[in-house]
């Protein structure tokens, strides 16, 4: 299982994996075995109390050791570039031109956009490259999954996302 965790501005890339009896759980490409038990979790020879708060669409509260956090989850496997039936239409602070008929990116995962490569009115292919997505230190390519005309563009370089939020608008 891949997920992507935000603890305050601190992102990380965990990959879980049933391994001899526990997991071998790799953080932002440092692999840890960790065995669960009832007093808590052993990670590297050492024990961790952990306590999870309910789940509320991938935001939780966690105590770990006595000291508390809230996270966001992100099961990478689910976050998807959604098309514009399947994508929630956000009101824009300026008028979208070519309303509920249009195409939506949005962000396939939470990171910082670290370039745009299109502009209004540019025609783009299915397949292109329109922005690059900064998550977990890695540079992204986000390619549009459809053809059309850039219409709204709601992001730029330097803006944090979240995942599934809207970024630009063809038609």
């Amino acid at each position: 299982m891949r997920m992507q965790i935000t603890v305050g501005k601190n992102l990380y890339q965990v990959e879980l994996e049933p391994s001899d009896g526990g997991y071998e759980v790799t953080v932002n490409g440092k692999p840890f075995k960790v065995k669960a038990t009832p007093e808590g979790f052993f990670i590297g020879g050492k024990l961790y109390s952990v306590s999870v708060g309910t789940n509320h669409g991938g935001a939780v509260k966690a105590e770990v050791n006595g000291k508390g956090f809230e996270a966001l989850i992100l099961d990478v496997a689910k976050a998807t570039v959604k098309k514009s039936e399947e994508a929630p239409i956000v009101k824009p602070s300026a008028p979208v031109t070519g309303g509920r008929g249009g195409k939506v990116l949005a962000a396939p995962m939470p990171g910082k956009i670290v370039k745009v490569l299109v502009a209004l009115n540019q025609t783009v292919k299915a397949g292109d490259v329109v922005l690059i997505l900064e998550a977990m230190k890695m540079e992204n390519e986000i390619r549009s999954p459809f053809a059309g005309k850039v219409k709204e563009i709601r992001v730029s370089a330097g803006t944090g996302v979240a995942a599934e939020e809207p970024l630009i608008l063809m038609d």
